[in-house]
């Protein structure tokens, strides 16, 4: 019955970090930064490259999963980067919110660590893995080669360069992009497609030399939902 899961969607309200929307900035045409502030974030145990799960639609217990960036533990404050296409929730939360306005959040919790990684770390992804490229670039200045995909590789890389992330952007289905840069001890983070996570992290094993480390975390695939 309806009224079962609105009651159910009330009472996960108990269990969200309750937060507000400090800042918002169009980065591009499909791309949205929102800064966030809440007293619990200067508490929560965070790293880079943990996730967390934003309520778009109050009420409801559909929750998006993002990589938050600039974490401020001190001032209780984080931001987001928001890609905005098709008419979906999370697209119409970031296209419409504004300063002020609450929102709703769980986590931080544990994804991908992207502490103690070697001094030399080639990152595969695309337009969804845009937060933890960010989130890499405020935790390392140097010695990571980005290699990414974008349906737009010119505004991807204004955006990306507006995070301080220097990257190769390629278009979508490029199948060079199996071909990425690594020479000595390196490790590699791939996320995105599960189109092109699966098969660079199965390639990536057959390379000379061989990555040291292999992180990877398919965000989504074409046709299946629940991926995070």
């Amino acid at each position: 019955m309806p009224w079962i899961s609105d009651r159910i969607a009330d009472l996960a309200s108990a269990f969200l970090t309750q937060a507000v929307v400090t800042r918002k900035t169009a980065l591009s045409d499909h791309f949205v930064r929102v800064d966030l502030r809440s007293d619990k974030f200067r508490s929560a145990s965070w790293t880079p490259g943990c996730k967390v799960q934003l309520r778009p639609e109050t009420g409801t217990l559909g929750m998006r999963t993002y990589t938050p960036f600039a974490w401020d533990a001190a001032e209780g404050t984080t931001s987001l980067v928001g890609y905005v296409h098709g008419t979906g929730p999370a697209s119409r939360w970031f296209d419409q919110v504004k300063p002020g306005d609450p929102c709703e959040l769980m986590g931080p919790r544990r994804s991908l660590d992207l502490t103690g990684l070697a001094s030399s770390v080639v990152f595969v992804g695309d337009e969804s893995s845009v937060g933890l490229a960010a989130a890499l670039r405020e935790t390392r200045a140097d010695g990571v080669t980005y290699v990414l995909e974008a349906a737009d590789p010119a505004e991807y890389t204004e955006v990306l360069a507006g995070l301080g992330v220097t990257a190769t952007v390629v278009p979508k289905k490029r199948h060079d992009l199996l071909d990425v840069p690594g020479s000595g001890a390196y490790d590699l983070v791939v996320t995105g497609d599960a189109a092109t996570v699966g098969p660079i992290r199965r390639a990536a094993r057959d390379r000379t030399p061989r990555p040291a480390k292999i992180l990877g975390k398919a965000y989504w695939a074409e046709g299946r939902t629940g991926l995070d």
